[in-house]
């Protein structure tokens, strides 16, 4: 069962300390680019594929500051096996963001889109390691990691969703435009209750894994361009 929507405010120096290190750990794969350009190196692959790699490495960092530094269980950011029916909602939650979606997408067709044409550009393999990605760190990021703590900080789950959703959706519709939340607002909507309802993250992780496979099936041809 959820937890209470309302939780305990506890605010320390320390607890705000280590938000401020776990929110420059989760921006690590934005600005480390930058950091090589002033250092003049380059470290792994550029563009989308670098989700691959910087990704993993923030996560692993960050699963080590929960562990390590914070001394918390990984459930401490709804990292645990998914009980009831939380598998079958994400099903459910897909099914309606889907839905929204293909409507959005009937009713007003998307014009060109930089963000979904460079991703397409990838090898079936590289863009489904981006995909598989996105859908387990970012989870981590933004629903476990970002809502947990900060729920911790203000003593409401619902306020600190808020504040991550803005947060996440941000660079979305910094890389797809803005019509992405036209055509996929329902769906990151529906993620966030699912999360804050059931808080249980390997359901989330599924809710968008599902959410981002049509990337796969307009790269085999199985759906038009969009």
């Amino acid at each position: 069962m959820a937890k209470s929507k309302v939780m305990k405010r506890h605010i320390t120096p320390q607890k705000v300390l280590l938000f401020a290190v776990g929110l420059a750990i989760i921006y690590l794969p934005s600005y480390i680019h930058r950091v090589m350009d002033v250092l003049d190196v380059q470290i792994g692959p550029v563009g989308p594929p670098s989700v691959i790699l910087w990704n993993w490495l923030a996560v692993a960092l960050l699963l080590g500051l929960v562990l390590y530094i914070e001394r918390k269980r990984l459930s401490s950011i709804s990292i645990k096996r998914p009980q009831g029916k939380d598998i079958e909602w994400a099903f459910w939650f897909w099914g309606i963001g889907a839905t929204a979606s293909w409507l959005a997408y009937t009713l007003l067709p998307p014009g060109e889109s930089y963000g979904t044409n460079s991703l397409l550009e990838y090898s079936l393999p590289i863009l489904a390691g981006i995909i598989i990605t996105a859908a387990i760190t970012e989870e981590i990021f933004f629903r476990g990691y970002m809502i947990e703590r900060l729920g911790e900080l203000t003593g409401t789950l619902w306020l600190a969703a808020a504040v991550s959703f803005v947060v996440f959706v941000a660079p979305h519709l910094t890389f797809f435009g803005p019509e992405w939340l036209l055509y996929h607002g329902v769906g990151t909507i529906l993620l966030y209750v699912l999360y804050v309802w059931r808080r249980n993250l390997i359901a989330c992780m599924v809710l968008h894994l599902l959410g981002n496979l049509p990337f796969i099936f307009v790269a085999l041809g199985v759906l038009p361009r969009p």
